[in-house]
């Protein structure tokens, strides 16, 4: 474990600091822009900021498993200061209650953390910096208590480890114009009470706070999902990806980011990892749908987390889904386990599959190429394609491919009689099957277009030598600029693909591809300049 920690001190920009020489006021990290006491208090200057926790309890009593969810924001408007949301969770049962309320603030301090709430229903809350008894701050020690409808919370803070500064510096940009000053306390140590379902009883645990202040607004930004990871090792990850509106996930620190704290001397940030959804889970309503499994791989680090409940959705101010997540996975060597909370603004729509007009992709005698759009494409949803064809009039489809990532196929039908009417669906899924969606064709194609006819479409298309023995060459009369050319496997899969074309020619070399048979396509954009079969000795 030591070598993989000063590997990633090495690799990254570490921060050092004494062991626990952060357990005072004031406190300052060198190159970073985040100030204690005063940074966690109220910033006038901002638009918009909010304070951020969530914990995981044990009842003293019962033994029960809680969550706690509570989080204060300030955005003024329709004459109150801004909202606050408080969850509570029995993780033992699946229980979830919700509450998210406007308030006015009485008192929020500027120059420390100590947060005063008046909700909407009249109730007092506070969210403040301990002090001695000399009236001095304790550094890093706070006192919370929340009540709703359903329950209420007494609690003390101590924060274990020194602050996590997001992107090093403690200021990230976020999204296409949004930034924020952003830092976390990856794990506090919980004592105090809570009040669930009519019982009250002493609770202990642990938590996480997230502190953010600056433009960026999870109510009017880019859509995102967010997760807090405490892991058995020791390490703390604050993970997050933005969506555009057009539901990418540009490869930039504004859209995708994680901090890990190492232990109380390393910490670092990075945008290189990569992060797949692995389950999809509609709400009881079957209104939304978010991601429920990830898998997320950087260096050493491979980490499944996965969430615990289904039911865990907030619904004001917005629809968004919150809970907690249970952790597996290696470090390195090194088998962990973790928990840790997931904050999902990103829901995930149907795929919506449009076949393009077919008349348009005829070729050689025998080889048909279909062609698809995927009309509502999502980075965080992959999907996978079937190909079902029919020879009887759409009464029955016969899957003649499986499984493909890419948006067109090659159908050899030379053992088809030409002249013969057949149709085609295409169906798309999530990796887990749970968003599906389908297009099909309403009126007969026709096999057997002749290589005469393709010929008379005024392009003519030479590739040599074939069969394949090493390199080819392509060879058009009409210009191919801005083409591709695409190799498939028989079983539909892309196993290379060229360069643009300059002109109307083209040298490529096999690889290490096995001896057999091949389809190609050379498309430019969506338009299918040629297709054929090509085959490898």
């Amino acid at each position: 474990m030591l070598k993989i920690y000063l590997f990633t001190a090495l690799l990254f920009t570490a921060h050092l600091a004494g062991a626990q020489s952060w357990k005072t006021y004031p406190y300052h990290e060198e190159g970073t822009l985040i100030f204690f006491p005063q940074d966690e208090g109220r910033h006038p200057a901002e638009p918009t900021e909010w304070w951020y926790t969530n914990a995981f309890l044990t009842g003293l009593t019962t033994g029960k498993e809680y969550s706690v969810m509570l989080s204060y924001f300030y955005y003024p408007a329709l004459g109150f200061d801004g909202f606050r949301i408080f969850n509570l969770a029995d993780e033992t049962s699946g229980q979830f209650f919700t509450e998210a309320l406007p308030c006015v603030y009485p008192v929020m301090s500027q120059d420390h953390l100590n947060i005063q709430a008046q909700v909407y229903t009249g109730g007092s809350e506070q969210w403040t910096t301990l002090e001695d008894d000399q009236g001095n701050l304790i550094p890093f020690e706070y006192q919370l208590n929340a009540t709703s409808e359903s329950g209420s919370i007494d609690l003390t803070y101590a924060s274990l480890k020194r602050p996590l500064m997001i992107n090093d510096s403690g200021f990230v940009y976020q999204g296409a114009e949004g930034y924020s000053y952003y830092y976390s306390l990856s794990t506090l140590d919980v004592n105090g009470t809570l009040t669930l379902n009519g019982i009250t009883e002493p609770v202990s645990g642990k938590a996480w706070i997230d502190r953010q202040y600056g433009t960026f607004n999870p109510s009017i930004g880019e859509q995102y999902e967010w997760f807090s990871l405490q892991l058995s090792n020791g390490m703390d990850l604050n993970i997050w990806e933005l969506f555009t509106p057009q539901n990418s996930i540009p490869d930039t620190s504004t859209y995708r980011h994680f901090s890990i704290y190492l232990n109380d001397s390393s910490s670092y940030s990075s945008s290189d990892f990569t992060l797949e959804r692995l389950q999809y889970i509609f709400m009881p309503d079957q209104e939304k749908c978010y991601s429920r499994e990830w898998h997320f791989v950087h260096d050493t680090i491979d980490l499944t987390f996965t969430t615990l409940h289904d039911n865990q959705e907030v619904m004001l101010p917005f629809r968004f889904y919150e809970g907690s997540v249970d952790v597996t996975g290696t470090v390195g060597t090194e088998t962990v386990t973790g928990v840790g909370f997931a904050e999902l603004v990103h829901a995930y729509q149907h795929p919506e599959i449009e076949i393009a007009d077919q008349t348009k992709n005829l070729a050689k005698s025998g080889l048909y190429t279909i062609i698809w759009d995927l009309l509502n494409p999502d980075d965080g949803r992959p999907v996978y394609y079937d190909v079902g064809l029919s020879l009887n009039d759409s009464l029955s489809y016969e899957l003649i491919a499986q499984h493909l990532t890419d948006t067109s196929w090659i159908w050899d039908n030379s053992s088809v009689p030409p002249g013969t009417p057949f149709w085609v669906m295409i169906s798309g899924y999530s990796t887990d099957t749970t968003l599906t969606g389908s297009d099909s064709t309403t009126t007969a194609l026709i096999t057997g277009v002749s290589e005469p006819e393709f010929r008379n479409s005024g392009r003519t298309l030479t590739i040599s030598p074939n069969p394949v023995t090493g390199q080819f060459r392509i060879y058009s009369t009409s210009d191919l600029t801005n083409s591709e050319f695409i190799l498939y496997n028989q079983e539909g899969k892309r196993v290379m693909m060229s360069e643009d074309f300059t002109g109307s020619e083209m040298l490529l070399d096999r690889g290490n591809l096995k001896s057999g048979i091949y389809y190609y396509t050379i498309m430019r954009g969506k338009e299918l300049i040629h297709a054929g079969k090509l085959v490898f000795e």
